[in-house]
């Protein structure tokens, strides 16, 4: 299935971003500036971390949360709260063996209907 091209500012940014794709069976990536991630992924994302040009950012991956947290990969979390009860759903965490303290370090609304932003980091790091 090809990846439709973002448009609008939101659009551009994300198409001329670096992206690294945790996968095991793609190995052609139509997205803009897209590739594949080679090898484990505890060393390809350590690398990545150590690499200079900013923050590594995991977008909807539930399963690759839990292994970065798992593996002390997870510098921050950036928490997107919609105002909206579904009664059912996959929990992010539930993988994790170890609870984590976090300290808030941010909130803010994203516009007028009632979506937040939360911004948390270990507390170890704090």
């Amino acid at each position: 299935m090809a990846h439709e091209e973002g448009t609008g500012a939101f659009g551009e940014r994300m198409n001329s971003m670096p992206k690294h794709v945790v996968t095991s069976t793609l190995r052609e990536l139509e997205w803009t500036n897209a590739r594949a991630l080679d090898g484990e992924l505890v060393p390809a994302i350590s690398a990545l971390r150590a690499a200079p040009g900013g923050d590594v950012l995991v977008n909807g991956s539930a399963q690759l949360v839990q292994a970065l947290v798992e593996h002390d990969l997870v510098d921050e979390y950036r928490l997107t709260v919609f105002p909206t009860v579904l009664g059912a759903g996959k929990r992010l965490f539930a993988g994790t063996a170890a609870a984590t303290a976090l300290s808030l370090v941010e909130s803010r609304p994203l516009g007028d209907d009632g979506v937040l932003l939360l911004t948390y980091r270990p507390k170890a790091q704090s």
